[in-house]
């Protein structure tokens, strides 16, 4: 894959430091985004390199090779249900699994992802083989720290919220900071992604024109897909939630869904 992008290396970067700082990655099926960070600062960030990059760096060496003291990995579902921890057993995890409709290629996880609820998922095996010798490793649902963040931001019940990566859109609605609604979807087009954000709506037995649509990722203000869900909704904007302190001309909304990664840094790796 050539066309990642390195977006920032702060002057403050030092590897030799690194048993203070914590990694962030993103990983899906075909690429990676990463993040360094110590505390609330960011060092470093990077987005769409390969997963040869991850399994055997090059023009990262010296990133992915470092000794962190903790690295955070959020990795793509390929499907997933959501269980209320009452109704959830990890001794039933196969069966719930057969319900994922499970490949020989993909693997099975399980995990904690808000108050209420366990998430149980499937990732693609060449995700999990990429990052199999990371030290020092927690391995978490991508979403799980994007979801988080919202849920500390006293969002309202008419606010849905979208992080837009690769193609699939993430959506996630809350009452009372609980969460109500989560899923994700594939879209090739501006008007399938209206269409799935109406339909949410519909579920939520929400109006459009009384919605606010909030969103993060792989989009901005002025693109086809922000211009079109303009005509549908209430209101559409983007995410300006801030994890980290980030340097001038830094987009939030872009690095949102990586940087709230670090939100899980203390969770419990599975």
């Amino acid at each position: 894959m050539s066309d990642h992008r390195h977006y920032y290396t702060s002057d403050d970067l030092s590897l030799t430091q690194a048993h203070s700082y914590t990694l962030l990655l993103q990983v899906n099926a075909n690429s990676f985004n990463y993040a360094v960070v110590k505390g609330k600062q960011l060092l470093s960030w990077g987005e769409n390199y390969s997963l040869d990059e991850l399994r055997d760096p090059q023009l990262l060496r010296d990133i992915l090779t470092a000794n962190y003291n903790l690295v955070v990995t959020g990795l793509q579902a390929t499907g997933f249900t959501l269980l209320p921890d009452p109704l959830f057993d990890a001794a039933h995890i196969g069966d719930i699994a057969r319900l994922l409709d499970v490949t020989h290629t993909e693997k099975v996880k399980a995990e904690k992802f808000d108050s209420r609820n366990t998430i149980i998922y499937k990732v693609d095996e060449a995700a999990t083989y990429a990052i199999k010798d990371l030290d020092n490793q927690n391995v978490l649902h991508t979403d799980a720290g994007w979801v988080k963040a919202i849920a500390n931001n006293y969002p309202l019940s008419t606010d849905v919220y979208l992080n837009i990566i690769n193609d699939t859109v993430s959506i996630v609605n809350f009452t009372n900071s609980a969460l109500r609604f989560y899923n994700t979807f594939k879209f090739k087009s501006h008007e399938e992604l209206a269409y799935f954000c109406a339909l949410v709506c519909t579920e939520l037995e929400l109006k459009p024109e009384k919605v606010k649509l909030v969103l993060s990722g792989e989009i901005n203000n002025t693109d086809r897909y922000f211009i079109y869900l303009i005509n549908f909704f209430g209101e559409v904007k983007l995410n300006n939630i801030s994890i980290l302190d980030l340097p001038y001309r830094t987009e939030a909304h872009k690095i949102l869904p990586l940087a709230a990664l670090s939100l899980c840094a203390s969770s419990e790796g599975n």
